[in-house]
This record gives structure tokens, sequence and C-alpha cells, in this order.
């Protein structure tokens, strides 16, 4: 049966933290979330040695692994979800690669995209930058009133990305989101276990 898409996605800073693992540990404590290790110039060896760790103790809490891009990895580590970027391979193939159990999803930045990725078998989509971002400064954000006018017009989960913070969660589920995600915000934070609690407070209060 397949999975539900992600609500709080937290995708890894690149290049990878080297003290990932108890932060994660520490961030877990406050509320589950899934998360997406992505770094495009890691070596696959790594991806593959930490995804084999980060795997249990995300499931011992209640989260998910999801792997960005490589579905090789994804498929080594039995990782819960595959995200692919927005040129990446088909959502087709990778349904070929992979199953009809391991979550799929992929980066958007226009409806259009969503809707065939969706309409192809995928499970969610991100669609970005709501909000400016410090990962792409120079990206134009939607805002919300766009944001929620494209989300309308994609047929499944929308996950809102670009600029989310504890304090506007409330406000892109309101927009039509169906979840969001986010790069800052969680592992920066003083405390991580404290953040993951606001992130999340808004979905467990819906």
């Amino acid at each position: 049966m397949p999975q539900s898409p992600p609500h709080l996605l937290i995708i890894t800073e690149s290049p990878l933290r080297e003290d990932l693992e108890p932060l994660l540990a520490r961030a877990l404590t406050g509320a589950p979330f899934d998360l997406l290790l992505r770094d495009k110039g890691a070596a696959a060896n790594r991806l593959i040695a930490l995804g084999r760790r980060l795997k249990p103790l995300l499931h011992a809490a209640g989260g998910r692994l999801l792997i960005h891009d490589r579905a090789d990895i994804a498929r080594l580590v039995e990782a819960d979800g595959l995200h692919l970027p927005e040129n990446g391979m088909s959502t087709r193939e990778a349904r070929q690669l992979l199953g009809t159990e391991v979550l799929l999803g992929r980066s958007c930045h226009e409806p259009e995209n969503a809707r065939e990725h969706l309409l192809q078998g995928g499970d969610y989509v991100t669609l970005s930058p709501v909000f400016i971002t410090g990962s792409h400064p120079e990206a134009i954000p939607l805002g919300v009133v766009r944001f929620s006018q494209w989300r309308a017009r994609i047929p499944g989960a929308v996950l809102a990305l670009g600029g989310i913070h504890e304090g506007n969660v409330r406000t892109v589920l309101d927009a039509g989101a169906t979840g969001v995600a986010l790069i800052r915000g969680l592992f920066t934070a003083d405390d991580p276990a404290s953040a993951a609690r606001k992130l999340s407070a808004p979905f467990l209060n819906a």
C-alpha cells in the first residue's frame, strides 16, 4: 500500500554536516519528521553508509528516509522514498525501478511539471520558492497568492518550499499546501527539538 506524502520534510544541507547524526537524533526527540538526504557532491559510498545509519534512527521516532535523485542508492539502502530533481528521470522510470511502495516526489517550479509527475504516479511535489530563501536568494518568490493559485491547478500533494520557518507554516497550509519542506530552520536552530515541535504544531492542530 502506498505511503502517505510527507507533512514535514527536512532537507539536508550541502555539503553534509559532520554532526548530522547527533543533530538529527536531538531534533527527533521534539517531533517526528521525514528526512531528504541530499548532497550532490557526496560520494556514493558515503551516502549509502549514512543512509543505512539514519534510516533506523528515523524509523524509531516515526520518521522516514528519502534519497535525492539517486535511485540506485535508494534501492541499496531500502529508503522509504526517492525525491527527483525537476529534470531528473521520469516518474514512470523511477516507479519501474523502485516499485509502488516507495514514495516518489519531485522538485517543481511550475504547475505543469507538477501535474505531469502526479498524473504519472508520483506521490507529491515541492513547489518553490514560496518566500525569499537563503539557499537561492536570486530566485523570485511566488508569494502566498500565486502559490495558492498554482496549487489549485495541481491534482495531488504539494509541499511548500523556500523560506519556510515555524512562523509561516500555518500561512502556507491555509494557502493549500499539504505539507512543508525546508533546509534551514531546524539543524541551524539553537534547540533542534524545540524547532521540530514548533514546525510540527500546525499539523497536529489542523
